[in-house]
């Protein structure tokens, strides 16, 4: 039979075709459901691959950075992303669209938590390694303050308004209140455990936050700083987002391998959706119809339906991802 100069004959040809776009399509429509949510960006960090997975429509890039991207904030513009370095004190900002990055100047070591303000203004780093709180200016990528805290840092999230920032310390079991435009501690909550993660209810009254090493989430009272109450999430819940609306907290269980979802007003458990082994950072698009949970065990991005729960599809993302962001 005659073969053409790559190899396959004029019939081979459109056959050999047929079955590569066939085992192509999952991932195509994949990417393509990607427009429903109508975000034009979603980004995750690939801590065992070193590198930053970008997402569009249609298509995915990796962006090389090396050492252990872990935890990642997204500028409202979806133009700079900034991760920090699990494996070396180093905080990368990335612009999105050239894929350069660059080594922010950090005075800190071991950072962990990172925040942007709302209106990307400010980034907000904790430092897990010297109990150090670093404030940027975003844009022109200076500093605004340092604030040293009693007890070591874990995660950190802004309120709505950009002008506090709430930090979790897992050993030392507090809340730590920060005035963002003073950079100073405002105020602190004693709790019973290990705080690990937190995330705003978008009128910033209440500030949700995972319990590490049990099944509990607290529900904390933002302007009367106490907890008001508790809710049995999973096994060991890790990760908290709030939908776009306010009206359901996702916890993200790294023991059970699913996510809890609750009721924001009644803070009723509604359901647990199955998502595979050791599920981290949750996001959702912008019109929170999808939920996007980074599922470290499979090495991959779960694409959740948020309205019922359905797992829609699956993406590979790379080596250990971590961090997840949506713009």
């Amino acid at each position: 039979m005659r073969r053409s100069l790559i190899g396959f004959s004029r019939f081979e040809l459109p056959v050999s075709c047929a079955l590569l776009l066939l085992a192509s399509l999952p991932w195509l429509l994949t990417l393509g459901s990607l427009a429903w949510g109508q975000e034009r960006t979603v980004l995750v960090t690939a801590e065992g691959a070193g590198a930053l997975t970008v997402l569009q429509t249609g298509r995915s890039e990796t962006i090389p950075l090396g050492g252990r991207p872990h935890n990642l904030a997204v500028s409202p513009d979806a133009r700079r992303a900034w991760v920090t370095d699990a494996s070396a004190s180093r905080v990368w900002v990335v612009e999105v669209s050239s894929r350069k990055s660059t080594a922010l100047p950090i005075q800190g070591k071991g950072p962990h938590g990172l925040a942007l303000s709302p209106d990307g203004r400010r980034a907000v780093i904790a430092h897990e390694g010297d109990s150090l709180l670093e404030v940027f200016d975003a844009e022109r990528l200076t500093p605004l303050g340092r604030l040293a805290l009693p007890a070591r840092p874990h995660n950190v999230a802004v309120s709505p308004d950009g002008r506090m920032g709430w930090i979790t310390t897992q050993s030392a079991g507090r809340l730590l209140a920060v005035d963002l435009t003073a950079v100073q501690l405002v105020g602190e909550i004693e709790v019973q455990g290990a705080p690990h993660d937190l995330a705003f209810t978008p009128d910033a009254g209440e500030l949700w936050v995972t319990l590490w090493g049990s099944s509990r989430v607290l529900v904390v009272d933002v302007r009367g700083k106490k907890v008001s109450q508790q809710v049995t999430a999973g096994s060991l819940p890790h990760h908290v987002a709030v939908t776009p609306d306010g009206s359901q907290v996702w916890v993200s269980n790294h023991g059970s391998g699913d996510v809890s979802v609750f009721e924001t007003a009644g803070r009723r458990l509604l359901r647990r959706i199955g998502v595979g082994p050791d599920p981290h950072h949750v996001a959702f698009s912008r019109d929170g119809t999808l939920a996007y949970v980074v599922g470290q065990g499979r090495d991959e991005l779960v694409v959740v339906e948020v309205g019922s729960g359905r797992v829609q599809s699956r993406i590979r993302v790379g080596r250990a991802p971590h961090g997840v962001a949506v713009r």
